[in-house]
């Protein structure tokens, strides 16, 4: 490898590659364990197009298949426990899907050239789910009586530790909210649009128009000049009036519960702005009405919405509950069964699972989800139930 060659590799390691690191953990739940070999990753006369091809080839599959595969706890549990490390180099330039992408004994090992096939980004993604579900599925048939066997006894021996204590990652939490979340947003736009806004933060309020007035929680700021997160509750130059921080601070007490660290750190450095994925879980969770980004002069202030107006206007009706959710599937990336699942217990339905199908009840009403077999909407229905006499 030349020098040139290094100070790009260099460049990436220090500008790129942080961002995609922090968006890995966010898909898995975790921190997961990256071995990667630099010196490897290079292919002569193609340096200039790293920034473009280490994304696609090593990174952005890893992402795409932790999505898939940690959709729920259960997924999470199961790479924590069978994903032993994340392998990338370049060995041997090669580009073959079942030679480049293998795991076995707990190693994922992407040993793939690159810069040639960059844009197959789908097909390595769709290789390393279907290798992790087939081999983390042996691996918890392996395990279970093991695990099950050693429940009782780390219970026993571990009195001091909260038996409550939840397992859901902030992945879930957002794939729990998302759709009522895109709901409410809809409602509000539609409230709101083509009016201007005027913010008074020290009132706790944000006004559209002449007398669309909204209570507001502050939630937390973006600055696209730090290229850096701060949280509302530890943002102590802005004067924030202590009432107005209550959503932030269930944010923070919902991070420690969970141990997610996104939430528990007063101010981190970030590529992209987390506003819109962070204001979605924390709306729903606390069971605020929507969310607004208001644009400032190099920093974005997310805030949450309490509205009357707004609560008057969600969708109770069956038909429309499908029509919003089979819109949504078609147009937003999370996993359809899941949401679904939670979509329709905070509409108040006592949802079931037989087979690889939803059907939920409330009343008379009945909503029939049919899926694939990697739970995406195949069919989404509603009926009467008919009651013989």
């Amino acid at each position: 490898m030349g020098l040139k060659e290094k100070r790009i590799i260099q460049a990436f390691q220090k500008e790129v590659f942080p961002q995609l690191e922090t968006e890995i953990n966010r898909a898995a739940g975790y921190t997961v364990p990256l071995q990667i070999e630099w010196n490897t990753l290079m292919e002569d006369r193609f340096s200039h197009l790293y920034n473009e091809t280490f994304p696609k080839i090593y990174f952005l599959p890893l992402i795409e298949a932790f999505k898939v595969v940690c959709e729920d706890a259960m997924g999470v549990e199961l790479l924590k426990g069978g994903l032993k490390s994340v392998v990338i180099v370049n060995e041997n330039d090669e580009h073959n899907l079942e030679r480049a992408i293998t795991f076995e004994e707990g190693i994922l090992k992407i040993n793939h050239g690159p810069v040639v096939n960059a844009d197959k980004v789908e097909e390595r993604a769709e290789r390393i789910t279907s290798l992790l579900e087939e081999k983390l599925e042996e691996f918890a048939e392996e395990t279970t009586e093991t695990a099950t066997a050693s429940t009782s006894d780390t219970a026993a021996g571990d009195e001091q530790k909260d038996a409550g204590e939840s397992t859901v990652t902030i992945q879930e939490m957002y794939n729990q909210s998302i759709a009522l979340s895109l709901e409410k947003q809809e409602i509000f736009d539609e409230l709101v649009k083509d009016l201007g806004w005027s913010f008074d933060m020290l009132e706790g309020k944000v006004t559209f128009g002449d007398d669309k007035v909204f209570d507001i929680q502050v939630l937390g700021t973006y600055s696209e000049n730090e290229k850096s997160w701060l949280w509302a509750w530890a943002n102590n130059q802005s004067g924030i009036p202590e009432k107005f921080l209550q959503t932030s601070q269930a944010v923070q007490a919902l991070g420690k519960a969970c141990n997610i660290e996104d939430f528990i750190a007063p101010k981190f450095e970030i590529d992209s702005d987390p506003g819109i994925y962070f204001a979605t879980i924390a709306s729903v969770m606390a069971n605020e009405s929507c969310y607004l980004a208001l644009p400032f002069k190099g920093i974005t202030v997310y805030v949450t919405i309490t509205s009357e107006e707004v609560e008057s206007k969600v969708r109770t009706a069956p038909a429309l509950l499908c029509s919003h959710f089979t819109f949504i599937a078609a147009n937003y990336s999370f996993p359809h069964k899941y949401s679904l699942y939670f979509y329709l217990k905070k509409k108040g339905y006592e949802v079931e699972l037989p087979g690889n199908n939803i059907i939920a009840q409330k009343g008379e009403d009945q909503i029939l989800g049919i899926f694939d077999l990697k739970g995406r909407l195949m069919k989404l229905s509603n009926s009467k139930i008919t009651v013989q006499a």
